[in-house]
């Protein structure tokens, strides 16, 4: 996956614009509590765009269309609870279910949250830039204010693979990948960078 990256680093994130042609994909989106937003991360806006209410159910080349193929990142969000956020890989002609447990959280961390997944998506624009030296910085930042957000120890790990750095992408894809063990587009990249991915509950690799 990571030499995929370095052929055409448009294609670099987990969600590429073969999503558009994906017209069968879906993601159906339900939260506990339910009716809680679906924002839509859109790169280079500090505010997402709502898409709807959970449950929800849509169609992924909708989805992609209004990111202008970026990777595609939703916040599932409700006042009072702490927000999470999903990346939706392609599906080619699937069905992803995507199930949000929210627990209640103060109005500060919410706040790091938010802030946090701004400082990725920042990194995400300055990634398809080639200006990885300044997409490490917006890392930090994230991993500064939300120490516990897998996203952000994957894009690091994107780019130390772009830069050829094989340690310290292992490095940064494991950690992430101890912190969200269900993501397989982690777990892939990590395989094909020659780490280490610990074994699922089910005993799989």
């Amino acid at each position: 996956m990571i030499e995929k990256y370095k052929k055409n680093i448009t294609n670099t994130l987990v969600v590429t614009s073969a999503l558009l042609q994906a017209a069968c994909a879906s993601v159906n989106i339900t939260s506990t509590p339910k009716d809680a937003d679906v924002i839509l991360e859109i790169p280079g806006q500090k505010s997402g765009k709502v898409i709807g209410k959970t449950p929800l159910t849509k169609s992924v080349s909708e989805i992609a269309k209004e990111t202008n193929n970026a990777t595609l990142v939703v916040t599932i969000k409700k006042q009072d609870y702490q927000p999470q956020s999903f990346v939706i890989p392609n599906l080619g002609s699937g069905k992803l279910e995507i199930a949000a447990s929210l627990q209640p959280l103060s109005a500060e961390g919410a706040r790091e949250i938010n802030l946090a997944v701004r400082y990725v998506l920042e990194a995400e624009r300055q990634i398809i830039d080639k200006d990885y030296k300044n997409a490490l910085k917006s890392i930090e930042k994230a991993k500064a204010t939300f120490p516990n957000m897998a996203a952000a120890y994957m894009f690091e790990g994107v780019i130390f693979g772009l830069q050829n750095n094989k340690a310290k992408a292992v490095q940064a894809l494991q950690r992430a990948l101890a912190l969200d063990p269900t993501d397989t587009d982690i777990r892939t990249m990590l395989t094909e960078m020659g780490g280490t991915a610990p074994a699922t509950r089910g005993g799989k690799k």
